[in-house]
């Protein structure tokens, strides 16, 4: 889903598996890849530290936001 000029979509992290693997797919793409709950909490989805905090505060309403569609690369953390 494209938002001003960029593409966001809601993500789950349920393991710390699931936030390692975050971050190695987000390291290899080019351009900023961040997660974003509301308007306020914010990291960069290339941080393992980030990624573990969003996961550890149990924010549900993640959302993980690119300059380009790498849909198919996070796929199965995407939820509806």
């Amino acid at each position: 889903m494209s938002f001003n000029g960029k593409y966001s979509y809601n993500i789950s992290i349920d393991t710390m598996a699931d936030a390692r693997k975050i971050v190695d797919i987000a390291s290899k793409i080019n351009g900023k890849v961040v997660l974003y709950s509301g308007e306020k909490f914010h990291v960069n989805a290339k941080s393992f530290l980030g990624v573990v905090l969003a996961k550890k505060l149990n924010y549900n309403d993640l959302r993980i936001v690119m300059d380009e569609d790498h849909y198919h690369d996070f796929e199965q953390f995407i939820s509806e």
